[in-house]
């Protein structure tokens, strides 16, 4: 049985004649290592090659490809996603493959990457329609974790939605729960100060900044990590403009989310707004619930677990030629 996806999907506004609401779909989506099939002698992708222990073809990469833009489409529902934030991706190189090589390239979408230090050299990027958001500025901010290790960069990018609107995006992917979820959980306080950091930098200057913060946070709704970024319930109450609401703060504990592990559903995966974009005081509205796409073809039957979870490109060392352990999670931005 597919998870409550009547639920989670966004509710279709009835139009008045003359009537139109213009859409933008934001998009989050941890990829599950997006690598290519290239050594890369500065980070330990070894694994991800023909001769490692994944056994990592090119045939095996471009279905990646294939499947990772058949879920993004998809999730467009009729329209090419506007923003998408990704995770665990290698390099520029696997973007630009994604983007012109698969469905994807009939949005003519443009690249915000910087390789990151993760040892791994997985890192966080932006895609974003040409047509639809103009680039302004886009850095990297590092985390600073204690000495030799290291952890993604925070991706930040600012510019300007349909030629009228300023937007702040953030672009993360908070340190794991290796080691344990409560022995790491400061690792991700770390990450979250840095976000928290820019964000009062930007509000500071600009008190009502629309402001919208996803990915893989590596925790659920009410961990001390989300607790540094402040980011509260947004049907608490009248809605700030300069506080952060979590999209998805609903789904804490319900039995369907953007991850199950262990045969227990988790949602890891965040999108949080500034209350600007929930009050109406912008002009712009955001989704006050994220949606999990959790379509059937990305999903399947979890052995002994009485249920369905994401089906991933690999499980451990064995090759199940999925789509990624985690589903895509996505806002609309309504003017």
């Amino acid at each position: 049985m597919l998870l409550k996806a009547s639920i989670l999907l966004l509710l279709v506004p009835i139009l008045l004649p003359g009537q139109k609401i213009e859409r933008v779909r934001v998009v989050f989506y941890n990829v599950e290592n997006l690598f290519d099939t290239r050594n890369d002698s500065l980070t330990a992708d070894d694994d991800f090659t023909p001769k490692g222990r994944q056994h990592w073809s090119r045939e095996r990469y471009t279905r990646k490809l294939l499947h990772l833009s058949k879920a993004l489409i998809g999730v467009g529902e009729g329209d090419l996603p506007g923003i998408i934030g990704l995770s665990e991706v290698e390099n520029r190189s696997v973007l630009s493959d994604l983007i012109g090589k698969t469905g994807l390239s009939d949005g003519k979408y443009g690249i915000v990457h910087a390789d990151s230090p993760d040892r791994r050299g997985i890192d966080v990027a932006l895609l974003y329609r040409e047509d639809l958001f103009r680039v302004i500025h886009a850095c990297f901010f590092p985390v600073r974790l204690k000495a030799g290790e290291t952890t993604r960069d925070i991706l930040y990018c600012e510019g300007i939605m349909r030629e009228r609107d300023t937007v702040h995006f953030f672009v993360c992917h908070f340190p794991s729960m290796r080691g344990g979820e409560a022995k790491s959980e400061w690792k991700r306080v770390k990450a979250a100060s840095v976000v928290r950091q820019k964000v009062d930098s930007i509000q500071n200057t600009h008190p009502g900044a629309m402001i919208v913060i996803m990915g893989d946070l590596n925790g659920r709704a009410d961990t001390p990590a989300q607790q540094v970024l402040k980011a509260r319930k947004p049907d608490d109450g009248m809605l700030e403009s300069g506080a952060l609401y979590n999209t998805g703060y609903y789904l804490l504990g319900k039995p369907y989310g953007s991850y199950r592990y262990r045969g227990e559903w988790q949602t890891l995966d965040h999108v949080i707004v500034s209350g600007s974009l929930l009050n109406g005081e912008s002009g712009v509205r955001a989704s006050r619930k994220m949606s999990v796409y959790d379509t059937g073809f990305l999903m399947e039957e979890e052995r002994g677990m009485f249920g369905i979870r994401p089906k991933p490109t690999y499980r451990g060392p064995r090759y199940i030629g999925g789509y990624s352990d985690h589903l895509p999670v996505f806002i609309d931005l309504k003017k």
